[in-house]
């Protein structure tokens, strides 16, 4: 699980549909021009005047066909998505979605002809509305865990997500932490390996900017975090010299060695739906989307490999 106030109950522009004259043209084609259309306006950051022409010639002289033709959502010709603010995995910008997360939902979308339709709400209201039928999906770096597992079904990983070491001084391992005030954020799974090695000398807050307040300040000389929420907090709350290690695999802390894994998890009753982010995961992954996505966010390409799901 991730941070904040993440617990087991607890953290666009959309890709227009796209319709055409042509109705005669194989799927294959179709998807294929629709998902190069998505993944040109992904990349732009912010569309332009000659993208918002281009996407709208592409939509009207193609007939959009989806990739899973039978495929069931809560409001028919939209994924409605439970979404809150957890940069840089997920961004609400009024009725769209942006952040990693957010534009490979935009991207999945596209590629089933659907419309995103946000559903904005707190961290503990996501998983929730996954379980009662109110949303399709939600997003914001929910972890692959067991306990998830019970409540709603959890699709192939997204984006792995690694415990980070962020410091003045350059700590680097587990072993180095011993010694140093050090500060993380409530709700992550890492807390209470770290609470067994530190003891008092760990610090857990209820906010990121809080967290990245008293690094600044002095008051802790070590915050453990995620490599990518850690550069969106410096942005806002700057520390002159800090640097990221990721350290070595730990056995005192199952995060280093089992990494975090995160994942669009839906409900139990739509198995068709979790099929279908699966199929359309890895048609982005092949494409290099994926990978041109992350790196546009703070992540290294590599954070959006395949890789063998697990479960925390």
């Amino acid at each position: 699980m991730s941070e904040a106030t993440k617990t087991e109950f607890n953290r666009n522009s959309p890709i227009d549909k796209q319709r055409n004259e042509s109705k005669n043209m194989p799927k294959n084609a179709s998807r294929l021009v629709l998902l190069l259309a998505a993944s040109s306006f992904i990349l732009t950051g912010c569309a332009t005047d000659a993208t918002i022409e281009a996407t709208t010639e592409v939509a009207t002289t193609v007939d959009c066909v989806p990739a899973h033709p039978d495929l069931t959502t809560v409001e028919a010709g939209f994924l409605t998505v439970a979404a809150y603010e957890y940069p840089p995995f997920s961004a609400i910008d009024g009725e769209s979605l942006s952040g990693a997360e957010g534009e490979i939902l935009n991207a999945i979308a596209g590629l089933e002809c659907l419309d995103v339709m946000v559903q904005p709400g707190t961290g503990a209201a996501m998983i929730p509305a996954i379980e009662s039928g109110r949303a399709d999906t939600t997003l914001g770096s929910w972890y692959r865990t067991a306990a998830r597992a019970e409540i709603v079904l959890l699709s192939n990983p997204v984006i792995i997500d690694q415990l980070t070491l962020i410091s003045v001084s350059g700590v680097d391992s587990v072993e180095g932490l011993i010694g140093n005030k050090v500060g993380s954020t409530l709700g992550f799974l890492w807390n209470e390996d770290l609470e067994n090695v530190l003891g008092k000398d760990l610090s857990l807050y209820e906010t990121t900017q809080a967290l990245y307040a008293d690094l600044a300040s002095g008051r802790i000389s070590v915050v453990v975090d995620t490599f990518p929420s850690g550069q969106a907090a410096l942005k806002n709350t700057p520390v002159e010299g800090a640097v990221f290690n990721v350290p070595a695999p730990d056995e005192r802390v199952v995060s280093t060695t089992k990494p975090g894994q995160t994942n669009f998890p839906v409900s139990l009753n739509n198995p068709g739906l979790q099929e279908a982010i699966n199929d359309n995961l890895d048609t982005l992954r092949e494409s290099g989307v994926l990978g041109e996505i992350a790196e546009k966010w703070g992540f290294s390409p590599t954070a959006v490999a395949e890789t063998v799901p697990n479960l925390l």
